[in-house]
């Protein structure tokens, strides 16, 4: 962890008059700095508002962060993202316009994936190699069925990365997840069916424990959580990708659980709306 913005404490101080300041939270200013005593704060004293990681972890999903420089405007950040000024200050509600401060920290929304709609939820990404009749025989689906369900997909001209709908649920599965072991199990049939290592929560932010459910899936997010999300019945929860992969095996997330991007993507793919995910020490 490196830290993107420093403070120096000045007289008077508290934290959550830093944090209203630097629009931040309390909870995220000791979470970087968890040596630094609430109740005695010293004049002089450098602490850390934002950390790579923090920032990483700070925006919605479908969002990414951008740590404000000297001189940022609105206008100047839309244009080097291609967005609008209005379409920044939906995603960031409490920032003021007229007062950007250097090091805040901005949401900036990703462009959505053209998912189409699908009944079943099963949504599949076209890879290297696939061809209509090899993904209905791989999802035992008759390859008219496939078609009609995507009435846009040209199947002589297959996009890697475009998404279709499987007019068929997949076979039913159930996750259990293992915080201590740092896995993830697929079971089928009630038999292990895949296993994967993952991240989860940090001491300070740790992964709920219980059973969920699946209740939407969502591809390229964006941000941290890389390329495929599936968000739990715990709102605030789900499992993702990652763009910090030497993260998985650890305890480093907000609270979710974070896969490799491929394994999150083989995931996906077989997980539906409505699956039970169970959570364990």
């Amino acid at each position: 962890m490196s830290c993107v913005k420093y403070y120096t404490i000045q007289e008077g101080d508290t934290l959550d008059s830093i944090a209203r300041e630097f629009y931040t939270s309390v909870s995220r200013i000791m979470d970087i700095n968890p040596r630094l005593n609430p109740n005695n704060l010293v004049a002089g004293t450098l602490i850390c508002l934002f950390s790579t990681d923090s920032v990483r972890e700070g925006c919605p999903i479908g969002t990414s962060p951008y740590v404000v420089k000297d001189g940022d405007t609105f206008a100047s950040i839309a244009n080097a993202f291609g967005s609008t000024v209005r379409a920044i200050a939906e995603a960031n509600p409490d920032a003021d316009p007229q007062n950007l401060l250097e090091g805040q920290v901005l949401c900036i929304a990703q462009p959505k994936a053209d998912a189409p709609e699908c009944e079943q939820n099963n949504l599949y990404v076209i890879r290297r190699g696939d061809t209509p009749y090899a993904i209905a025989r791989a999802f035992g689906i008759d390859v008219n069925d496939l078609l009609r369900a995507n009435p846009k997909m040209n199947p002589t001209d297959l996009r890697i990365g475009t998404i279709i709908c499987i007019p068929k649920a997949p076979p039913p599965i159930s996750i259990v997840i293992n915080t201590d072991a740092k896995t993830l199990t697929v079971y089928r049939d009630g038999r292990v069916f895949k296993e994967y290592p993952v991240a989860t929560g940090k001491l300070t932010t740790p992964t709920p424990q219980g059973n969920f459910t699946i209740v939407n899936k969502e591809v390229d997010p964006g941000g941290p959580y890389g390329t495929r999300w599936m968000g739990l019945s715990k709102k605030g929860y789900g499992i993702h990708g990652t763009n910090n992969p030497a993260s998985i095996g650890t305890n480093a997330s907000n609270g979710c659980i974070r896969m490799f991007n491929k394994d999150v993507e083989a995931l996906f793919d077989i997980t539906s709306v409505g699956t039970d995910v169970k959570i364990l020490p």
